[in-house]
């Protein structure tokens, strides 16, 4: 079985997210034949050691226009591949299918949503024409993939013509990393908050974190700290030096680290943290939370991504947006929580 994956924007970074992940694990546990197709747009290391088996095929850039080499690719590729896994509702997309099916009538189309609310109210938006394009071009989709429960339901609400094709795939992690430790041990834990992602981007909300860290009661007499882990905006680094200049003695507790790219140095970090807690306005699903969750981060965010899966058995909190007094209100309380390694344990399992 040949299985490809087209995303010419693919990095390293992606082929360990479910750009590259779902692909390897096919070739890993069935012996797919395993490709990411994309642009030769990085070093790619992560083949050598995390995703052994996931072959890349690199898009030519004939033109500055990504939906035609898309295009120019699969009417070459398009007879070689049995199943083709496609990326988001957009037009790229929607071009894909339509050469796809046309070069290879037989092939089978898995569409991967990765998507938000915001997709729900733009199909249900949908009129006149755009609307029977939708349509047409879902007949031609064979898997519709949807990552978090919420939206799997009320998809298969406003499509109930694609409703047996719409399946509820969540994102994984792989457990089976030699990267990672194989057993729970609270005991490891340090007092930590830790935050993975784009430190600074507008949707990530690190400056409600920053505040709202700031205050938690006490908390510069608490044994506590807030472990920022990824690459810092170039504009929210006079942000930085701004709330630091205005709350001196936090520049010993709220430590900001480069991003980490090696698997198992980064799992060192969740596995030693207690709560990873996410303050962003926007996530689709939220892998950084999800692989957190899986080392028994108690999960505190704002009501993006899987965050309310994650934390709805009570073992966690879901905190309103732009808000730090609220976040803060949190933090405290889970932070002299008597509960917590029950609540740890709870969530790694």
């Amino acid at each position: 079985m040949r299985y490809y994956v087209l995303y010419p924007k693919a990095k390293n970074v992606h082929l360990i997210k479910d750009v590259g992940m779902i692909a390897y694990k096919l070739n890993q546990l069935f012996g797919y034949e395993s490709v990411l197709a994309c642009y030769n747009n990085d070093q790619y290391s992560y083949l050598k050691d995390q995703v052994k088996g996931l072959k890349l095929d690199f898009i030519k850039k004939l033109f500055d226009n990504e939906i035609i080499n898309g295009i120019l690719y699969l009417k070459k590729e398009s007879k070689n591949i049995d199943v083709l896994q496609l990326f988001h509702v957009t037009l790229s997309s929607f071009f894909y299918i339509f050469v796809y099916k046309l070069n290879n009538p037989k092939g089978i189309i898995f569409l991967k949503l990765d998507c938000t609310e915001d997709l729900i109210y733009k199909i249900q938006g949908l009129k006149g024409l755009k609307k029977c394009i939708f349509k047409f071009i879902l007949k031609k989709v064979h898997i519709i993939g949807v990552e978090q429960q919420k939206l799997y339901s009320r998809l298969q609400a406003i499509l109930p013509g694609s409703k047996n094709k719409i399946l509820y795939i969540p994102n994984g992690n792989d457990y089976d990393s030699k990267d990672r430790s194989k057993e729970f041990d609270y005991s490891k834990k340090e007092n930590i908050i830790i935050n993975v992602g784009r430190i600074g981007s507008p949707e990530k909300g690190s400056n409600v974190l920053m505040e709202a860290f700031s205050k938690i009661p006490d908390i510069k007499s608490l044994n506590w700290k807030l472990v920022f882990i990824g690459e810092i905006e170039e504009e929210f680094k006079k942000y930085i030096d701004k709330f630091f200049m205005i709350n001196p003695d936090m520049k010993d507790k709220i430590i900001f680290k480069n991003a980490v790219y090696d698997r198992k140095k980064l799992f060192e970090e969740y596995e030693k943290s207690k709560i990873f807690c996410c303050s962003s306005s926007f996530e689709s699903f939220g892998i950084a939370m999800l692989e957190a969750a899986s080392f028994g981060d108690v999960i505190i965010s704002t009501e993006v991504g899987i965050a309310g899966e994650i934390a709805e058995g009570g073992n966690g909190a879901i905190i309103p947006k732009n808000d730090p007094e609220a976040a803060a209100d949190k933090l405290n309380y889970f932070i002299n929580c008597k509960d917590l390694e029950k609540y740890s344990e709870y969530t790694y399992n």
